[in-house]
């Protein structure tokens, strides 16, 4: 048993050398041990007061330290639902027929009610669209370009006027300080 405890005092650890310095040096500050005693509970305290805010809340709660959340969010959900349940009587609403109609298409998306909306003619274009056949628009965009371009007319000139109509203007202040 000598040799055996010998052989572990021999044993290397860094900063002391060996276990046997590490041991000593740990013996002689565990007898000043004493005199820091009334330190530990302000030290503990301090201690706590920067490691507490990193503890989780989940680990509060396992502790018991925190109310649970979730156990309070369902108790307060079956006492509502009890008390609902007692209080309020089971009412029939009547609805106009354009409001039951809003009721009736409210999980439909815009599209939906649009496309029911749509005349036979406008379906059969979307749906030569959704092919990639664009012939049906043609004659559409034809008369959007007559109506939206007046030929000989050029938006440079438009720029030159405005431009034509500020030196105007410059000119007209000149000969009212004179």
């Amino acid at each position: 048993m000598a040799s055996l405890t010998k052989s572990l005092l021999r044993i290397p650890v860094p900063l002391f050398g060996t276990a046997a310095s590490a041991l000593t040096l740990g013996m002689k500050k565990a007898t000043a041990a004493p005199r820091y005693a009334m330190w530990a509970l302000p030290g503990a305290a301090g201690a706590m007061w920067f490691i507490w805010p990193a503890v989780s809340d989940d680990f509060k709660i396992s502790l018991g330290m925190l109310p649970d959340p979730e156990a309070e969010a369902a108790a307060a959900a079956d006492a509502s639902a009890a008390k609902t349940a007692a209080v309020v009587p089971a009412v029939t609403v009547e609805l106009s027929e354009e409001a039951q109609e809003k009721v009736d298409n409210a999980y439909k998306s815009d599209d939906q009610v649009v496309e029911e909306k749509m005349s036979d003619e406008e379906k059969a274009v979307l749906k030569a669209v959704e092919k990639g056949d664009f012939d049906v628009l043609d004659n559409d965009w034809d008369q959007f370009m007559e109506k939206s371009i007046k030929p000989g007319e050029d938006d440079d000139d438009d720029d030159e006027d405005d431009d034509d109509e500020d030196d105007d203007d410059d000119e007209d202040a000149e000969e009212d300080d004179e």
